[in-house]
């Protein structure tokens, strides 16, 4: 990689964060209309969105705002239309997700549950859509990688979100969590295989972005092997912390090729990203909100259960 490549690291490293710590959420969304048989079920899943607050969208507003000032052919300024409708969808999916967590019982109707999956999976469509017209010469977001990058945002989240119930819920809820990671997991390997192949003949093939692709390309089908079969052999927890290592050089792999591509289809304005920055908040307020976010993930690996009781074997 070069060193325009390099410059556009940092943004890139906020939205790898952003779709690390939220993707769990989003795939509890996701699934919830699935997994659940009744409104007990649906409280459950919604108490698993807590806690309300992370911050984790603050990553992606920092990525999007930091992508716009370095490469202004991307986008004019923050309030780009793209980048408008980008922000809405996540700050959306933010209150959804709070609200929901919040008032459990009055979100927990099966018809409202239905809303908040069909917008999460128009939502993540959207991000995967949109972030994959970045690559194209022409800017097209209804290509076959756009198509290929929205199915895995979905998959991934679905993976992740229900592989956290699995861990986080209680049988029997947890055992269909279980099952719906296990059964996704077919379909999750073929679009990402294929989305990796696109991604790397959109790259070309520099030597730097093609060992680091290879290396991370075999760490994630290591690791995801690993998930599926501690998940398949009920150790949960193991198959938990393997599929977030997964999902960090799968997601690595995906942002890197934008960090190859995209100064040879823009221009990098190094000085613009600079004085971009010298108006963001302070290191220490950075540090602040990292260590926050940081915090809300890992007080997520350690909660207790969510327990419902359930009527249904009565």
């Amino acid at each position: 990689m070069n060193a325009d490549s390099n410059v556009l690291l940092l943004p890139l490293c906020f939205f790898g964060l952003y779709m690390i710590l939220e993707a769990a959420d989003w795939g509890l969304c996701l699934s919830a209309p699935l997994v659940c048989r009744s409104r007990d079920e649906n409280r459950a899943v919604l108490g698993l969105l807590r806690p309300c607050l992370d911050g984790n969208e603050l990553w992606y507003f920092l990525g999007l705002f930091m992508m716009g000032a370095a490469i202004p052919g991307v986008s004019d300024n923050l309030f780009h239309t793209e980048n408008i409708v980008l922000i809405l969808l996540v700050a959306a999916g933010a209150l959804l997700r709070m609200a929901a967590s919040l008032f459990r019982n009055s979100f927990s109707q099966p018809a409202v549950m239905k809303v908040i999956s069909v917008f999460s999976y128009l939502a993540l469509a959207v991000m995967g859509l949109a972030g994959s017209s970045l690559l194209m010469n022409d800017g097209s977001q209804f290509s076959v990688l756009g198509i290929f990058c929205a199915l895995w945002m979905i998959l991934a989240a679905f993976q992740l979100g229900t592989l956290y119930g699995a861990v986080k819920a209680v049988n029997p809820l947890a055992e269909r969590f279980r099952a719906a990671f296990l059964v996704s997991s077919v379909l999750t390997v073929v679009v990402y295989i294929i989305l990796a192949i696109l991604l790397k003949s959109h790259a070309g093939d520099s030597n730097t972005y093609g060992s680091f692709f290879w290396i991370s390309l075999v760490a994630t089908a290591i690791l995801f092997v690993a998930a599926f079969f501690m998940t398949r052999m009920r150790h949960v927890k193991v198959g938990l912390a393997a599929a977030y290592v997964s999902s960090f050089f799968a997601i690595a792999i995906y942002l890197s090729a934008y960090a190859a591509v995209l100064p040879s289809l823009f221009t990098v304005e190094v000085d613009s990203l600079k004085q971009a920055m010298d108006g963001m908040p302070s290191t220490a307020l950075l540090v602040i909100a990292f260590v926050w976010t940081l915090g809300a993930f890992l007080w997520r690996q350690i909660r207790k259960k969510e327990y419902y009781e359930w009527k249904d074997h009565v």
